[in-house]
Formats: structure tokens, C-alpha cells, sequence
């Protein structure tokens, strides 16, 4: 039988540049604007982007499935769902993504450029196949960690089903904002205004 799972939570959209020292100068005295920075250096270009649900424990995170009829048949909240290391059989696995965008402790950023725009209620949606009902236990997530100057990023990198990771369809929600900073090798925090 088909089921239907929506993982609906508070989405990060981030994305980030190592830029050298002459562009964060002109970045932060010529330019000084989010969306043109933007569409200088990042789209399309970034180092790294990832589009994730708040792992945080900040914000709702649920996950729900549906039978065709689009019954809800389960509603689990984030709390109720474990790490796939908690799986001995899974814990191997190397799921989880670590990135460290901090410059003072990457090689790969000479300084950062940073863009995070939020959306509020996103939905990741799944298909699965199942001669059962899906169950809670069923249900696990693998995360991703940004490592940045002013303190961890903690997101859910994949939802896992019966140990096989999901891939599914993101329909972002209601934008509430953009965000960027600069992270200069010298320790700088710079915040670029909306």
C-alpha cells in the first residue's frame, strides 16, 4: 500500500561563499545590500547551500502520513523520532553532515559570506511503499551541523524510513526573512542589513 508522509517544520535556506579580503571590503562599503550580494556571489555559485528543517528544538517540527485517501493515520512530533544511530544495525552509517563554515578554523573559507532566508511552515513530502502501517519506530533522522562563529546551526539532513533514507518534494512556506553576515579570518562578525 502507498502512504503519503509530510515533515513540515521551520525551513533554513542557507547558502555561503568564501570571498577574499577585497570583496568583503567592497561588500561591506560599496555594496551593503542582502539581495545584490546575492546575486553577486551566490546564486548559483555558493560553496555550500542546503535547504533543512530546524533541528533545533526552537520550532514545531511533525511528521505526518496519510493513507491515499489522505486519512492522517499518524502524527509524530519531533521529539518522538531518534537519531539512525540509535539503530545498532545503522550506526555505521556516516548520514549526518558536519560542515564548518567558520573562517578562523576552515581552510576552506578565506573569509564567509553567509545567507540564510527563513520560511515558516515548509513541508518535505515522501511517498513510501509498506505492507504495514507505518509506525513511529519506523521513523528516524540523520542531521546537519553548520559550524559558524556565532554558534552551531543544528538542521534534519534526512528523514529515514524502515532504514532506507526518503527523498521527496520541498514546498517552501511563508518567507520571514533574509539574513547575511560576513565571518572575516580575523574573528569579524558582520551583519549585512535587510
Amino acid at each position: 500500500m502507498k502512504y503519503n508522509v509530510e515533515m513540515t517544520g521551520w525551513e533554513f535556506h542557507i547558502q555561503t561563499k568564501s570571498i577574499n579580503n577585497s570583496e568583503v571590503e567592497e561588500a561591506i562599503n560599496e555594496i551593503n545590500d542582502i539581495w545584490q550580494l546575492d546575486e553577486m556571489h551566490l546564486s548559483g555559485e555558493g560553496d555550500f547551500e542546503i535547504c533543512a528543517l530546524d533541528n533545533s528544538g526552537n520550532s514545531p517540527l511533525t511528521v505526518t502520513i496519510y493513507d491515499e485517501s489522505r486519512n492522517i493515520l499518524l502524527e509524530i512530533e519531533r521529539h518522538e523520532i531518534n537519531h539512525y544511530s540509535e539503530l545498532e544495525e545503522l550506526n555505521a552509517n556516516s548520514w549526518d553532515i558536519n560542515v564548518c563554515i567558520d573562517p578562523q578554523y576552515s581552510d576552506d573559507y578565506i573569509n564567509t559570506l553567509y545567507l540564510e532566508k527563513d520560511y515558516k511552515g515548509s513541508v518535505f513530502t515522501y511517498e513510501i511503499e509498506s505492507d504495514d502501517i507505518p509506525k513511529k519506530e519506523d521513523f528516524l533522522f540523520s542531521y546537519c551541523c553548520i559550524e559558524t562563529p556565532k554558534g552551531d546551526i543544528d538542521l534534519i539532513n534526512n528523514l529515514i524510513y524502515k532504514s532506507k533514507i526518503l527523498f521527496g518534494d520541498l514546498e517552501s512556506g511563508s518567507s520571514k526573512g533574509g539574513y547575511m553576515s560576513i565571518y572575516t579570518s580575523d574573528g569579524e562578525n558582520i551583519d549585512i542589513e535587510e
